[in-house]
């Protein structure tokens, strides 16, 4: 998917460059755009188009924006990004013995919302921004276990463990936890049409505050919560990415 996206993305930008059309962006008054992201790199960071990278390690996830235009030189720019991954690993057990598939999931949800401020009026437009965002995630797992003669049988279920989930789901480790900061924003975006562009642009993380939620274990009846810490930081790397803009 994410090999598809680039491809495409690199063709368009080869159309536009062999096109003898006049460039004229569409940033003004009134204009508004959607966003796509194609990708991110960072924890709790966020990534172009103002999305979310959710708590995890190395996460690929796409994204959904939408950009409004105060004038041809300043905008703002909301962005949304949502993971919803699970698995399932068959439980096996000797004939005749109780037994239980083992699952995982997650739940990822990231918000953010940026303020931006352009330059030149070419096909190339320089910003630089600053913004604000939220992300949390969630996870749930579940394992039985007992003797060979299947005796001794329990369920034992996770919630949101500390270590990550035992089983990365789609290569994604995720622990459960949240995080809110806020982010200065510097990018720049390429016309390759009037009405369409691609942008890259790098975050740098001004203040940032995210903990990790208590984990609860819970085996047959009994159970057992590990409270976790919050973290604060002041300055500190972000993340990159590349998104396809859509004006109308």
């Amino acid at each position: 998917m994410k090999k598809a996206l680039i491809i495409a993305m690199t063709t368009a930008i080869m159309f536009g460059l062999a096109s003898a059309q006049d460039i004229s962006p569409a940033q003004h008054a009134g204009a508004k755009s959607l966003n796509f992201t194609f990708g991110g790199l960072g924890n709790f960071g966020l990534g172009a188009s103002g999305l979310v990278n959710l708590p995890s390690s190395s996460n690929f996830v796409p994204g959904f924006g939408a950009s409004y235009f105060l004038n041809s030189e300043t905008a703002v720019r909301i962005g949304f990004q949502i993971a919803i991954p699970s698995g399932t690993s068959p439980a096996n057990p000797p004939a005749g013995k109780p037994g239980t598939d083992a699952t995982e999931s997650a739940f990822s949800l990231g918000v953010g919302a940026d303020y931006l401020m352009y330059m030149g009026t070419g096909r190339v437009r320089p910003y630089l921004g600053a913004g604000i965002y939220f992300a949390t995630v969630s996870t749930d797992e579940k394992s039985g276990s007992g003797t060979n003669d299947g005796t001794g049988f329990v369920v034992t279920e996770t919630k949101n463990r500390t270590n990550g989930i035992a089983v990365p789901l789609n290569g994604v480790t995720y622990i459960g936890g949240s995080a809110f900061g806020l982010q200065g924003i510097i990018g720049a975006e390429f016309f390759i049409y009037n009405e369409i562009s691609v942008s890259a642009e790098y975050d740098l993380n001004l203040f940032n505050t995210m903990g990790s939620a208590d984990q609860v274990v819970t085996t047959g009846s009994s159970s057992t919560t590990t409270k976790s810490p919050n973290t604060t930081s002041i300055l500190g790397f972000g993340a990159a990415g590349a998104t396809l803009h859509i004006y109308f």
